[in-house]
């Protein structure tokens, strides 16, 4: 994927306690030297550097997009950004989508209230799960395994995750049990910040839902 380079002298993601408060905590601050804004408009397969989406124009998710390498996924208030699902089971022609932020990395996406960040999954027929899934250092509960295909929870309870402010997604749900799409947060400690996050499930036809995994 092409990308080009933009510069910053450093950058401070904002970390807070369980209660959401907004003290700093220099400790969890992270610095970042350098961003990459992606050439492209659509983003696919792996972010693996510091990178930033603009609110200049829109940006598209084609299928699943998996944040890795400890690096830190910036996205400016007012941005808006299309999931496109795509065909993850040939056998049951379930089509999913998505952002997955891996355990060390950040994803620092915060709008405002005039300005929200909006997340919208398009429309295909047999939506399987969709969405934002952050997944994080700290302890989960003995036995949940709501995906045995992801990689999460750990032995750091003030694991941060990034901070996620003034975010809507838009998603059509998925058949069956667990996870059905929308917002997800899987072993995220309590250094993760989350305010003002809305998911929102549009209405689809029955001939629309099938049962589906992520993969």
């Amino acid at each position: 994927m092409p990308y080009f380079w933009y510069g910053l002298s450093s950058l401070s993601v904002i970390t807070a306690g369980c209660k959401k408060d907004d003290m700093v905590n220099p400790a969890a601050t992270q610095e970042i030297k350098m961003e990459i804004i992606p050439v492209s408009d659509t983003l696919r397969q792996v972010i693996a550097s510091h990178t930033l989406l603009t609110a200049s124009h829109p940006w598209y998710i084609d299928g699943w997009v998996y944040v890795t390498n400890e690096a830190s996924l910036r996205v400016e208030a007012g941005a808006v950004v299309n999931i496109l699902p795509t065909t993850v089971n040939k056998q049951d022609g379930c089509y999913s989508g998505g952002l997955v932020i891996t355990r060390g990395a950040h994803i620092v996406a915060e709008g405002t209230a005039a300005l929200p960040i909006r997340m919208r999954v398009e429309k295909v027929a047999g939506h399987g799960p969709s969405g934002l899934l952050v997944l994080g250092r700290a302890p989960v509960r003995k036995g949940f395994t709501p995906f045995h295909e992801l990689t999460f929870g750990g032995n750091l309870p003030e694991d941060s995750s990034g901070v996620i402010r003034h975010l809507h997604l838009d998603y059509y749900p998925a058949a069956g049990k667990g996870f059905e799409g929308g917002v997800l947060l899987l072993g995220t400690g309590n250094k993760t910040v989350t305010e003002a996050v809305a998911a929102h499930a549009l209405p689809v036809e029955r001939s629309d839902l099938k049962t589906g995994k992520l993969r």
